[in-house]
């Protein structure tokens, strides 16, 4: 993981705004990819033609593709869904397209499009498995809600289909930040090292020409907290990206691992900060560093937007192992629940 020079706040794109309190339409479905050749390319080409097609027709859209599948959210005018399930159905690019979430409600989505590749251990059979699981229950009249169905395909909890479900509530999920360079990465990894666990890597394509490529990692402790805890590494230029703004209602937490620059720490608070008022629910904001690093004024910018300020200091000026990182992090989260 390289570090990132320039970390956009925004794009030039012309709906960064916050999500509309109107109900729209939500459909989700996965069908088996037909692609051959490199994936990323190839969702960089239906980018180009998405983004003019769905701002016309007033529709938000993520596309995945994970394990020989494509799993793509709509959302937008029922009219508009319809319209763009037909024209993709004769797509030759994937088939046999199941529909596994469709209901009225509260938008998640603010681009009008981002596509995403995630890595897996997981075999093409037991996702489709888990599509058909998914594909009854919406059948059924017994599915889930659009975000939960989105995770159980392309970020599952660990189990099946069903206990992943069960879980859902109390996951404890946690997004981490740094204030420079790639640290929460690299603790990620240290940690899954030491857990003996595995981390999960996402790419995401942006949906204009300004935003670049991003990545995400994630590590899951189904052994920690009440019911389990999933650590999320986002890059900085990620809080551009409208996945990032989807799932931020989930998170319990948010961690800026700091540094020893105040005026560092200072401007990726505010850009966290800026994200953050875009949603309903409010995570608490978690300081990682060094006692050295922290400043009155991180505080008071924190609750001035009338969140949670927690410090999780490791001691001293000295720049703390990722040992003293990690437990210091940990006895915090295990406070919030």
């Amino acid at each position: 993981m390289s570090s990132v020079l320039q970390d956009p706040d925004s794009t030039d794109w012309p709906d960064s705004g916050r999500w509309s309190s109107q109900d729209v339409g939500r459909l989700i479905y996965a069908s088996i990819s037909s692609v051959d050749g490199p994936v990323l390319d190839e969702m960089r080409s239906i980018r180009d033609h998405a983004v003019v097609n769905n701002a016309e027709h007033g529709l938000r859209v993520v596309l995945m593709h994970k394990c020989g599948w494509f799993v793509e959210w709509i959302e937008g005018p029922p009219a508009g869904i319809q319209a763009l399930v037909e024209r993709v159905t004769l797509d030759p690019r994937h088939r046999s397209l199941k529909v596994v979430h469709e209901s009225v409600g509260r938008p998640r989505l603010v681009k009008p499009w981002i596509g995403s590749i995630a890595q897996t251990t997981e075999s093409t059979g037991e996702f489709a498995r888990r599509v058909m699981a998914l594909h009854d229950r919406h059948v059924r009249g017994k599915g889930y809600e659009p975000a939960s169905v989105w995770r159980s395909l392309c970020s599952p909890l660990p189990g099946h289909v069903e206990v992943a479900a069960a879980r859902e509530g109390t996951y404890q999920r946690v997004m981490m930040m740094s204030a420079r360079q790639t640290g929460v990465f690299d603790l990620l990894h240290w940690l899954a090292n030491e857990s003996d666990r595995t981390v999960v890597h996402r790419r995401f394509a942006g949906s204009a020409k300004d935003a670049l490529d991003v990545e995400s990692d994630y590590l899951d402790l189904p052994d920690q907290g009440p019911r389990g805890r999933r650590l999320i590494a986002n890059a900085r230029k990620g809080l551009a990206m409208g996945m990032t703004h989807a799932f931020l209602p989930d998170y319990a937490a948010v961690v800026l691992l700091m540094q020893p620059d105040p005026e560092v720490n200072q401007r990726m608070l505010e850009r966290l900060l800026l994200a953050c008022q875009q949603i309903n629910h409010q995570p608490a904001m978690i300081g990682l560093g060094a006692n050295a690093w922290f400043t009155p004024e991180l505080q008071f910018a924190t609750e001035a937007r009338g969140q949670r300020w927690i410090e999780a200091r490791t001691g001293g000026a000295a720049v703390p192992s990722h040992w003293r990182l990690w437990n210091t992090l940990k006895a915090v989260l295990d406070q919030l629940g």
